[in-house]
């Protein structure tokens, strides 16, 4: 509860320097984006880049935290086949070998 609490107020108060920021910056821009041009104040341009920095790093870490899912599967599979393998070496095994 108090970790969620803490999390929204840490969210509201970067949201409320943000738009501080937006408004003090209010010179505008000329940003040529491949097809098109854009004219973002320069606190928006700024602000922008963050969040398209931030998107493109969580974009990343949940590639990774999918392929660590992938190989989790993977070794669970795996020590299904092992317990199996060893059970059955455990049943067939010779009377002088238990």
């Amino acid at each position: 509860m108090t970790r969620r609490l803490l999390s929204i107020l840490s969210l509201a108060l970067i949201a409320l320097l943000c738009a501080v920021f937006v408004r003090v910056n209010a010179a505008p821009l000329t940003l040529d984006v491949f097809v098109a041009t854009i004219r973002p104040s320069a606190g928006q341009a700024v602000v922008g880049a963050f969040v398209a920095g931030w998107l493109i790093g969580t974009l990343g870490a949940l590639a990774s935290v999918w392929r660590l899912g992938r190989e989790r599967v993977q070794l669970r599979r795996a020590l299904r086949l092992a317990e199996a393998e060893a059970r059955t070496l455990r049943v067939t095994a010779p009377a002088h070998a238990r």
